[in-house]
């Protein structure tokens, strides 16, 4: 505690012995604020008694407040004048960099070729320029940037009404071609403006020909369009099911030297004539069209006739939309496949009395060596006909290959049906399992075992002979 007391009493004697030796050093004047104002009073008044002395010297005085309040100005506004030299200067060195930075940007789009005004769009451009300028001189630099923000929202506003224009002339473009097409209908003509060169050649032939010309000229085609092309589709439709039939006339031919079944009944392939309600609205509709003549008609029968044959001709046309391709297709197919106009099932009966015993349609309840018999003969006939080798002896294509053939049939069932294949002309190659070999080897030919080793992943073929008989 004693050496704290001690401390702080050093401390305020070093406080001390800092202020008195400020004191020393410092002159009384110095620190005599009244004694200072009096002789600066005392100075003023000798002053002024000097000049009231002498007027010469009064008037020296004048004049130099004068220069000095002349000279406070002259500083003032050459410190007005550096400063705007300054501005003057960071001014001119941004429209320096701003120039090179125009003349270059000028240059890339000169050398890119990006934008070439012609004199019309320069003279254009201008005048828009001019007219988004604030009141006053357009070329004022100080308002470049306020008039070049003004300047583009002019041009952006005129192409938002010209994009609007042009939807709207589109709009009425397409509204026309709509019509056209109501009146005189082409799979080839669109209905927007992207299909206008179309119409614009067809009114130039329009003009180039005249109307008289191209009602005649529609009216030959329209002869044609009924002789050349609805005539030979009734010819060709119905000679598509005579010739069916006329192909299955050397199948049943075939089929009929063939025992069908344990007790040598026989199998036959008969085709039945379908009427549907549609077909048959289709074929009147067809053979009525194809039988009328144009060249007597008159313009309103000719056009009545017209827009009957455009109605038909829709249900054969081919779709052009992707999305109507599944619906149009199958009206197409459904009234031109001739296919698709009659029946195909196989009748068995008896080969003495030609008593009708079953008709086939499909495999119904049968077993599965009946069935594979069945199959036999149907597939073989199909082949037969898809061959188009009904006449001939044997097809021109005769080996078929059968993965796991007969595999549900006994040695009968096996029998009858390789004799069928046999009969129709194939040659048959039959791979089975071993255990199914022995009802199928009375009727083979030749018999080869395929061997795999399950370790290695190899086959091989070995040939199975009969054996030589013991002497």
């Amino acid at each position: 505690a004693e050496v704290a007391e001690l401390d702080r009493r050093s401390a305020l004697l070093e406080q001390q012995r800092a202020s008195y030796d400020a004191i020393v050093a410092a002159r009384f004047d110095d620190l005599d604020v009244d004694g200072s104002d009096r002789r600066i009073a005392e100075l003023e008044a000798r002053r002024e008694e000097i000049l009231g002395a002498d007027d010469q010297l009064h008037a020296l005085q004048r004049q130099i407040e004068e220069l000095t309040g002349r000279l406070e100005e002259v500083r003032r506004e050459r410190f007005g004048l550096e400063a705007r030299a300054r501005e003057l200067g960071d001014e001119h060195a941004r429209l320096v960099d701003d120039e090179d930075l125009v003349t270059d940007r000028l240059e890339a789009m000169e050398r890119s070729g990006r934008v070439t005004l012609t004199d019309e769009q320069d003279a254009a451009l201008a005048a828009d320029f001019a007219a988004a300028a604030a009141p006053g001189d357009p070329d004022d630099l100080e308002r470049f940037t306020e008039t070049s923000q003004r300047l583009a929202e002019r041009l952006r506003e005129a192409v938002v009404d010209a994009e609007t224009e042009l939807t709207r002339v589109e709009e009425e473009l397409a509204g026309i071609f709509r019509v056209y097409k109501m009146q005189w209908d082409s799979p080839n003509l669109g209905a927007t403006a992207a299909s206008y060169p179309d119409y614009a050649r067809i009114l130039e032939e329009v003009r180039g020909t005249g109307l008289a010309e191209r009602r005649a000229e529609w009216r030959r085609r329209l002869t044609e369009w009924s002789g050349q092309d609805l005539v030979p589709l009734v010819g060709a439709m119905a000679a598509s099911i005579e010739e069916i039939e006329d192909r299955l006339e050397p199948i049943n031919a075939i089929l009929r030297r063939l025992e069908f079944g344990g007790v040598g009944d026989r199998l036959r392939i008969r085709l039945r004539r379908l009427t549907p309600a549609h077909v048959q609205v289709f074929m009147k509709d067809l053979r009525r069209l194809a039988a009328g003549t144009t060249g007597e008609l008159g313009e309103d029968d000719l056009e009545r006739r017209f827009t009957e044959l455009s109605r038909f001709m829709d249900q054969l046309r081919v779709p052009a939309q992707v999305g109507d391709v599944a619906s149009s297709s199958t009206d197409r197919d459904r009234l031109l496949d001739v296919r698709r106009h009659v029946e195909i099932s196989a009748e068995r009966y008896d080969s003495l009395t030609g008593e009708l015993r079953a008709t086939y349609r499909t495999l119904g309840e049968k077993s599965g060596g009946e069935s594979q018999e069945l199959v036999a003969f149907i597939v073989g006939s199909a082949l037969r006909f898809r061959l188009g080798d009904e006449l001939r002896s044997r097809p021109r294509f005769a080996p078929v290959f059968l993965d796991e053939g007969f595999v549900k049939a006994d040695s009968e069932f096996a029998g009858r049906a390789v004799r069928a294949w046999k009969g129709l002309g194939f040659q048959l190659i039959i791979g089975v399992p071993l255990d199914k070999v022995t009802g199928l080897e009375p009727h083979m030919d030749e018999l080869l075992a395929i061997t795999k080793n399950s370790t290695t992943h190899q086959s091989w073929i070995t040939p199975i002979r009969d054996a030589a008989p013991q002497g």
